[in-house]
């Protein structure tokens, strides 16, 4: 026991026990491995439940990992979608109006408005640049349309 003054802390495993009746004759040994075995039984019984609960929490995780990379995914297309449906609709709507003779209106929805909400929706990011590049292009377009036609 004063060789190993760090077991006393803790409650002795088999092995522990085993090296401390390692000095007995053959009977005696028998007669503490028979006592030893229940001891070795329950201690292996206690990893493998270890190690199932460690199994079932990394499982646990990896499925949290993957419904979010599938959330992801799905916010993705959905922005990619939405992109597509915005400036198709936008285009369509410049197409009708400078049909109907406002040219103005048509400029405003085919300009960099088109571009900054596309990339709203599918890049996920708004840049000072574009918006400030959109709101000129508005101003111009409603500068022009209020100028009168030359004769």
């Amino acid at each position: 026991m004063s060789q190993d003054s760090g077991t006393s802390a803790r409650q002795p495993t088999g092995l522990d026990i085993a090296m401390q009746w390692a000095e007995l004759p053959a009977e005696h040994m028998k007669i503490a491995l028979d006592a030893l075995e229940p001891q070795l039984r329950r201690e292996h019984e206690m990893r493998v439940l270890q190690q199932k609960a460690e199994h079932k929490l990394a499982q646990e995780q990896v499925r949290a990992q993957e419904a979010s990379a599938k959330r992801a995914h799905s916010l993705y297309l959905s922005g990619l979608i939405a992109g597509f449906v915005v400036s198709v609709g936008m285009l369509s709507g410049a197409v009708v109006v400078g049909v109907n003779d406002q040219p103005w209106l048509a400029a405003m929805l085919s300009g960099p408005s088109v571009l900054a909400l596309t990339t709203l929706f599918v890049l996920r990011r708004n840049e000072q640049g574009q918006a400030q590049a959109v709101a000129a292009a508005q101003r111009s377009a409603l500068n022009a349309a209020q100028q009168p036609p030359a004769p």
